[in-house]
């Protein structure tokens, strides 16, 4: 159970990974799904790509966010999005309606988010109305921001990530495969698309052309 059952049609795989991330990363590892989908096992798949990968598509990534990143947010976006049920639960109780692993967790967000103003979430009465969606934006644009002093990008590949960037650039990860409409793309086309975007050599260094033979 160490790989997913690949469908040959890399297109098809990424949508279905999108669709079942939760499952994916359960039974078989989400990083080494993404790697058979995209190099068949090659190399050049390191940690500049899986991050990359794990942006959202906006930001010029996959849209397959590590469970890593959503673990920072999560309880206090779950927390701060529960409040009136539990003043409802809790109502005649008596129990003050008090967290001390929730004033915890917003101080180990802050390490995280250091520039994004928490204040909002101490209390029920200004917590933002999608505290998930919230948190999860000051995220990964904090990540998808530092990605050239993370990794020292070479100018080519801040270039390369600034148009993944644009408006529509990430469009044709969320087409459908249909074979009667065209809407497809041979397994060679997207694997050498996806290997592009995510700043892969498509050959490595001396190993032989397989169109006209040469190294």
């Amino acid at each position: 159970m160490g790989h997913l059952p690949l469908l040959r049609d890399p297109q098809s795989e990424l949508l279905l990974l999108r669709s079942c991330m939760g499952v994916a990363k359960l039974l078989f590892g989400l990083r080494e799904a993404i790697e058979d989908i995209v190099v068949c096992g090659g190399p050049f798949f390191g940690v500049l790509q899986w991050r990359i990968v794990t942006l959202p598509m906006r930001l010029g990534g996959l849209g397959l966010l590590s469970a890593r990143d959503v673990a920072a947010y999560a309880f206090v976006a779950s927390r701060s999005q529960s409040w009136e049920l539990q003043d409802h639960i809790l109502r005649n109780s008596g129990v003050a309606n008090s967290d001390p692993d929730y004033a915890s967790a917003l101080e180990r967000l802050y390490e995280s988010l250091p520039d994004f103003d928490i204040g909002g979430f101490s209390n029920k009465d200004t917590a933002p109305k999608k505290p998930h969606k919230t948190l999860a934006n000051a995220l990964c644009c904090r990540i998808a921001q530092s990605l050239g002093e993370d990794f020292h990008l070479s100018p080519c590949q801040k270039a390369v990530i600034e148009c993944l960037q644009r408006p529509h650039a990430q469009d044709f990860l969320t087409v459908i495969p249909i074979e009667g409409l065209g809407q497809c793309m041979s397994a060679v086309e997207y694997q050498s698309i996806l290997k592009y975007r995510l700043m892969i050599p498509m050959f490595p260094n001396d190993e032989t052309c397989p169109v006209c033979r040469k190294t």
